[in-house]
């Protein structure tokens, strides 16, 4: 009979075997990486190329210095736009498993039911971080400076990570509603496409669309990216940490069951 501490730890043991089995998939296919690690750079330099040297700031403002001050606004955005785009192949990911028969195996073993799911979050976990981890590197030749120098960094690449493997669970949930990859690779990016510019993440809330604007209010991308220029800034993280905070919580935890219903509902 197993002991409570080993039934405790069960579920993180599984999780973790699926994490590493997902990781060691992609090593050894490491054109699967070009999309989630070279797209983010190459829009990141695109945008500061285009956008960059907009006018941003007070009109007495001189102009290198408003180039810089939106440089310092559009970056954070960008960050998390490329964690919303990345978010949906995680559903895909899931789709594509339960297509090859691996899924019907892995409920056929003596595992934790939640062990897919959960090893699958924590795989992108390590995606996520390397993509934010990047794009902090290739930034700060670009003009974006944080404050609070590593310390800043890494809470930068925390809060990436935590945002996207929400989306991610959004997305599971979704991918498994939709039960075919085909249709799901056509749907789950709009959703994406819309948080990531129906937002503040390229420009202020004010400066949108009227009609835009109270959708761009309510978007937790919009919450992210506060966050994210408010670490930058060093400073006032209140607010917005409590918004994505909620945010946080809403996306991960009512997905997350029903996505873990989904997957564990009799085919």
């Amino acid at each position: 009979m197993m002991t409570a501490p080993t039934v405790a730890a069960r579920p993180a043991r599984d999780s973790a075997l699926i994490a590493g089995r997902n990781l060691r998939v992609l090593a050894k296919n490491p054109g699967r990486m070009i999309y989630p690690l070279v797209q983010p750079v190459v829009l990141l330099v695109m945008f500061v190329s285009v956008f960059g040297n907009l006018a941003f700031g007070t009109p007495a403002a001189g102009a290198h210095a408003a180039a810089g001050a939106y440089r310092q606004f559009l970056i954070p955005g960008i960050i998390i736009e490329n964690a919303t785009l990345t978010a949906p192949t995680t559903g895909l990911a899931l789709l594509r498993d339960a297509g090859s028969g691996l899924a019907d195996r892995f409920r056929s073993l003596p595992m934790s039911r939640v062990a897919v799911l959960a090893g699958r979050a924590a795989a992108d976990a390590v995606v996520f971080a390397a993509q934010a981890v990047l794009l902090l590197a290739v930034a700060a030749p670009l003009g974006f400076r944080v404050g609070g120098g590593l310390a800043g960094d890494a809470a930068i690449v925390g809060l990436t990570v935590a945002f996207g493997l929400a989306l991610a669970v959004l997305s599971s949930w979704f991918a498994l509603l939709l039960g075919d990859q085909e249709t799901a690779e056509r749907v789950l990016f709009f959703p994406a496409i819309a948080l990531a510019f129906i937002s503040s993440a390229f420009a202020p809330v004010s400066d949108l669309a009227g009609w835009m604007q109270p959708i761009a209010r309510a978007n937790p991308v919009t919450a992210a990216a506060a966050v994210i220029r408010a670490l930058a800034a060093g400073g006032g993280l209140a607010a917005p940490l409590a918004e994505l905070g909620a945010w946080l919580a809403a996306l991960i935890l009512i997905p997350g069951l029903l996505a873990a219903r989904r997957w564990n509902a009799p085919r």
